[in-house]
C-alpha cells in the first residue's frame, strides 16, 4: 500500500527530474536557434521553446501546490519549488 508520503515524494522527485531535463532541453534548444538559418526550422525551434516555457511554469504551480501540502521532510517540496522557480537560462 503506497502511503500519501510515499506517493508525494514520488511526485517530488519526478518533477524534480523533469526540471532537470528540461533545462538540459533547453540548452541544447538554444543552441540549435542560434545556429538556425532556415525560417521554417527557426519557428519550430521557437515553438518547442514556448512549450519548454509553458512546462517550466506548469511545474512551477505544481511545486507551489505540493509546497503547501502537509508533508512529513517539506525538504524536497522546498527544493523543488527552488528549482521550479528559476528562469530558464536565454
Amino acid at each position: 500500500m503506497t502511503t500519501t508520503t510515499q506517493t508525494s515524494e514520488s511526485l517530488i522527485g519526478s518533477l524534480c527530474r523533469e526540471m532537470a531535463a528540461l533545462h538540459q532541453s533547453w540548452q541544447l534548444l538554444n543552441g540549435h536557434l542560434s545556429a538556425c538559418r532556415d525560417a521554417q526550422l527557426h519557428l519550430r525551434l521557437r515553438r518547442e521553446a514556448e512549450r519548454l516555457q509553458r512546462r517550466r511554469l506548469d511545474i512551477q504551480r505544481l511545486a507551489s501546490t505540493v509546497a503547501r501540502l502537509p508533508l512529513r521532510d517539506p525538504l524536497g517540496a522546498s527544493f523543488l519549488l527552488e528549482v521550479a522557480s528559476r528562469p530558464l537560462p536565454c
